[in-house]
């Protein structure tokens, strides 16, 4: 990617999404606020199906709320036409004309922005082919082109109009894992270059761990919980988000005195909570926080389980054991210490974590 200074980064410009209701057929979004600020790479994440599209096309202006308010700059944005609201949007199929060249496609962006100056445009464009690195593909027709190539295009024609707003729906979805990981790191540099407020929504959580500033996770046409990468990740509010970030060991049982009794008759140590009443609990324990030993080893760690591994799976830099310690656990551990513990199936081992390493969850089971 060419490393031109393009665009000025814009300050002082803020998206509001402010309880926006939507009932689209037996779908609706709820209840849906959002403070989006300039410059910012914001990701909406959820499963297939919880109306994260929807969202984006309401503020591209393909759809309006039937409830709520849409603020840019504080000024309602839903009075504007789609064409006025200076939003690229980019969809999963990338949407290229397949009648037309690389180049003819990125010409349609800016000459469907209604610019008459064609010698500024010519500019635009061309200074546009340098950044995305397409100047060999101008001559192809989109059938041609790889994933990775189609979706360059794609950006190259919503970005060209240096939109206010850029919006990317699963962008990554149709690429093949190797294409995927040197796409995202374009990505960044991308956003990091023209400081563009860009909405991107997705399913897969490491898309969205690489690449935002914030997250919200979507369930069933609602937001659950707004936070940065690390937050969701290491702090989800609910179990829908626990397992969704992956967090593994997601276990119910009853909170009692600082400590969870699960149905089993375990005892697992937490941090003491003054806002926590006594009564049923979920908890989670994120796989890399435990640790595993042959013999039990002496630290100030609160939780000591003996169990037996039941599962390894190799996950390339990693393995995943799974031990069965009257409830199974999933473990994550390098496979140098998994050679060196001589760790396999059948063997009896220590799983040791701190009583900070559990966290509490709310919301729905």
């Amino acid at each position: 990617m060419a490393s031109n200074t393009l665009f000025q980064r814009r300050r002082n410009k803020i998206l509001q999404l402010q309880n926006i209701y939507k009932k689209l057929g037996n779908f609706k979004l709820e209840d849906i606020t959002l403070n989006i600020k300039e410059g910012e790479y914001f990701v909406i994440l959820g499963p297939t199906g919880t109306g994260k599209t929807v969202i984006l096309e309401i503020i591209a202006g393909l759809y309006h709320p039937d409830k709520g308010t849409l603020l840019y700059q504080d000024d309602d944005f839903d009075k504007l036409l789609p064409e006025e609201r200076k939003v690229g949007f980019v969809y999963q199929d990338y949407a290229l004309f397949p009648h037309l060249t690389v180049k003819q496609n990125i010409e349609f962006g800016i000459q469907n922005n209604g610019n008459g100056k064609s010698n500024g445009n010519s500019i635009q464009i061309e200074k546009m082919i340098n950044l995305m690195d397409i100047h060999h593909l101008m001559d192809r027709y989109p059938k041609t082109l790889s994933g990775g190539e189609q979706q360059r295009t794609a950006i190259a024609r919503a970005i060209v109009t240096s939109p206010q707003i850029l919006l990317l729906d699963e962008p990554m979805s149709a690429l093949d894992p190797q294409t995927k990981n040197v796409f995202k790191k374009e990505l960044k540099e991308l956003h990091r270059f023209l400081g563009t407020t860009t909405i991107h929504i997705t399913h897969d959580f490491t898309e969205a761990l690489y690449l935002a500033d914030r997250i919200a996770v979507m369930q069933n046409g609602r937001i659950i919980q707004v936070g940065t990468p690390s937050e969701i990740f290491r702090t989800p509010g609910s179990v829908f988000v626990a397992n969704f970030v992956g967090m593994d060991n997601v276990l119910q049982g009853t909170y009692q005195d600082g400590k969870v009794l699960l149905a089993n008759g375990l005892q697992i140590n937490i941090i003491e909570n003054d806002t926590l009443l006594n009564g049923k609990v979920s908890i989670a324990i994120r796989p890399e926080n435990i640790i595993v030993e042959k013999e039990r080893i002496h630290s100030s760690a609160r939780n000591n389980f003996k169990g037996k591994i039941i599962d390894i799976i190799d996950l390339g830099a990693l393995s995943r054991l799974t031990a069965d310690i009257g409830i199974l656990l999933n473990v994550l551990v390098t496979n140098q210490s998994l050679t060196k513990l001589k760790l396999e199936i059948g063997e009896d081992v220590w799983l040791t974590f701190k009583a900070c390493s559990v966290h509490i969850l709310r919301g729905a089971h």
